[in-house]
């Protein structure tokens, strides 16, 4: 791998990025993540184990996967950008047997990790069951455009990872781990809340990538939770409920509730101890969750 160009160098990422032929793009949120302090810290937080099998999403150059592929039993990647997929085939794989390349060598059983390549659109990929065949850590560059649409669809997984190390845009980090009443706490919130403890690792400026996009970014930390704090059967009624109150997230819970034709209201609050007059972005999920199983059972 000493040939290759160096994926934290500014002039050798551009250099690679024309002789690719490749301009990023700003649709596919392709911001090329070069500082090698903020990718260490990724792969760090991602706390992967020797035997464990982790997916990237938008892996792009390759920048954090060859951080990743000496720590993991095996990696696989979406990549939906044909470029990026070429490239990556060149720089990590073997012929086509999906071994990946010995830049792996020194994983911790002296046995390289298998690498896989899937060319999709993460969100057209059965993410399930990727995680149901053995996918326990998720560490990614998420594209910014759907990164908080990815999340919510990874927390809902019947077979969801263990931990996920994440890149986002810093704005939607601060709703993913807004405390209740914060002027972040929301839907995105919640609906992760349900099944993850979410944490801010480290906040990013825009000078750790390239093209440098106009926003900050943040690493996050999601870790599962033992248990869900809302059940199978009834999160689909709670995921309705959170979605409705939180379209009008500044008028009164019992105001909603009476909207959305329930009642008895009052009585239904006061047995999730919620009062009339609180908000929506004032309820914390284990009372959005019990109002919820309120619902289910009347």
């Amino acid at each position: 791998m000493s040939n290759e160009p160096r994926l934290t160098s500014p002039k050798e990422v551009r250099e690679l990025l024309v002789q690719l032929g490749h301009r990023p793009n700003k649709g596919l949120g392709q911001n090329y993540l070069i500082d090698a302090n903020i990718l260490d810290i990724i792969a760090d937080t991602a706390d992967i184990q020797p035997g464990e099998s982790v997916l990237e999403i938008g892996p792009g150059l390759g920048a954090l996967t060859e951080r990743i592929i000496p720590k993991a039993k095996s990696v696989t990647c979406i990549e939906k950008d044909q470029t990026m997929v070429n490239y990556l085939k060149s720089r990590f794989l073997i012929g086509d047997g999906g071994t990946a390349s010995p830049l792996s060598a020194d994983a911790e059983d002296g046995v390289p990790p298998v690498f896989s390549l899937i060319e999709s659109d993460a969100l057209d990929v059965d993410l399930d069951q990727l995680f149901a065949n053995g996918i326990t850590k998720v560490a990614a560059n998420l594209p910014y455009s759907v990164a908080s649409r990815l999340m919510v669809d990874i927390a809902e997984c019947e077979h969801r990872p263990e931990l996920m190390s994440l890149t986002i845009q810093k704005e939607v980090a601060d709703r993913l781990t807004s405390p209740p009443g914060g002027k972040n706490y929301g839907v995105l919130t919640v609906l992760t809340g349900v099944s993850y403890e979410n944490k801010m690792v480290k906040k990013i400026s825009p000078t750790c990538f390239l093209p440098p996009p106009k926003v900050w970014s943040a690493v996050v930390k999601m870790e599962r939770r033992e248990v869900p704090v809302v059940g199978n059967d009834e999160y689909p009624l709670f995921k309705k409920l959170v979605k409705s109150c939180f379209s009008q997230r500044r008028k009164q819970i019992g105001t909603l509730l009476k909207k959305l034709g329930i009642s008895p209201v009052d009585e239904l609050l006061a047995d999730a101890g919620i009062e009339h007059a609180e908000r929506p972005e004032k309820i914390e999920i284990e009372r959005w969750a019990a109002l919820a199983r309120l619902l289910a059972n009347d």
